[in-house]
């Protein structure tokens, strides 16, 4: 069954709201870590493309933050072998398949917002796909500046407006109405990085599109990799709108397969404290 999901970088403002949507969040990636691998199309995709960008120096220390199954962390490693690395991820069930595939990391079950590190503690921060799941970007990025030490790096991938419009256009003509998460403007983001104090080192949006055989595979593809949140404000789909929702989603079907498109931004931040 489908259901509805939240907004992104939503505005909560009770601690026990917070903490709900924290746990929700930590228990739907815990039931997607044995399978997120096996359907981590588009996450496979994003990492390759940030990889290209991802250049530390030796020794040099980073933290991975929501390392999930550890992709990201070994395509660090391989980078640069004598790299120091930190796994930090909401979900322990996640940091447990991140520590089969990785060797000599430190793995931190942590929030991305309330990081228990302490200052300067870094040279660099790396998170592919995360931080879409964090409700206040203007905290998230001021704890990252703090621990990070001076001209620390930042290489951070997430989805931003315009994200899954197959979606969109087929739920319109169901029932007109939103079943699939709504992001942020590159420009929004960027504005809380220059506000938390990081210098933009380079920004880009790009279109990335996922084929799958059937609509099934492609809502498999979020839901598999823990991607469908639920919250007490979301309902559930009834079978009949959700057949309705799979015939108007194969409408858009093309020679390739059934389309499932994200806009990304790839950033890349630099720490100057002048303090």
């Amino acid at each position: 069954m489908w259901r509805q999901l939240p907004n992104t970088f939503m505005t909560i403002r009770s601690t026990e709201a917070i903490t709900r949507y924290k746990q929700k969040v930590a228990m739907r990636f815990s039931r997607a870590a044995e399978s997120y691998d096996q359907y981590a199309v588009f996450q496979e995709l994003v990492l390759s493309e940030l990889m290209t960008r991802f250049a530390p120096n030796p020794n040099d220390s980073w933290v991975d933050i929501g390392t999930g199954t550890g992709r990201a962390l070994e395509a660090m490693q391989s980078v640069q072998p004598q790299l120091s690395c930190v796994a930090l991820d909401l979900s322990f069930d996640m940091l447990r398949q991140a520590q089969q595939r990785t060797a000599g990391v430190s793995l931190v079950c942590a929030d991305a917002e309330s990081l228990p590190f302490k200052n300067a503690a870094f040279d660099g921060v790396l998170s592919s796909l995360a931080i879409q799941w964090c409700l206040h970007p203007d905290h998230l990025f001021k704890e990252w500046f703090r621990v990070l030490n001076d001209h620390g790096q930042v290489l951070v991938s997430t989805l931003v407006s315009g994200s899954m419009p197959e979606l969109g256009k087929a739920w319109q003509l169901v029932d007109g109405r939103l079943h699939h998460n709504q992001y942020p403007e590159l420009e929004t983001l960027l504005n809380h990085c220059c506000d938390a104090g990081f210098k933009v080192a380079g920004a880009e949006q790009k279109t990335l599109t996922a084929y799958f055989d059937s609509v099934k595979e492609a809502v498999y593809s979020l839901k598999k990799v823990g991607a469908s949140l639920v919250t007490e404000s979301t309902d559930v789909v009834s079978p009949s709108r959700w057949k309705a929702f799979e015939s108007a989603y194969q409408q858009q079907a093309t020679d390739r397969g059934i389309p499932l498109s994200y806009e990304v931004a790839f950033i890349q931040l630099t720490k100057v404290d002048h303090g």
